[in-house]
């Protein structure tokens, strides 16, 4: 599912700048489409994966966040990840060390 988050030019900058070179949410950034409506503003277009690696690049960035998490209520998509043992999955993620002289 695609999600359109909509930033103003002052979150915008902000996320531009947090997010290192080398990245490829880079492109996403690149590739937002520049409004001059009422302001400012920019529209960035992504997956919900790309939404939440943005989330972790935005993390000083409090109008960014908020941008995402409207476009994430928007879309009917939870914002936290699932709990896997509250659906029955038991497995365990890790594996307990023992500590054996």
């Amino acid at each position: 599912m695609t999600l359109k988050i909509f930033l103003d030019d002052k979150s915008f900058h902000c996320l531009k700048q947090s997010i290192p070179n080398g990245s490829r949410s880079r492109w996403i950034i690149q590739k937002a489409v520049h409004l001059d409506l009422f302001g400012h503003n920019a529209v960035l277009s992504c997956e919900e994966a790309e939404a939440r690696n943005l989330l972790l690049y935005a993390e000083h960035c409090p109008g960014v966040i908020a941008s995402i998490h409207k476009a994430f209520r928007a879309a009917g998509l939870a914002l936290t990840t699932p709990n896997v043992s509250a659906e029955g999955l038991t497995s365990p993620l890790r594996r307990r060390r023992v500590w054996r002289p």
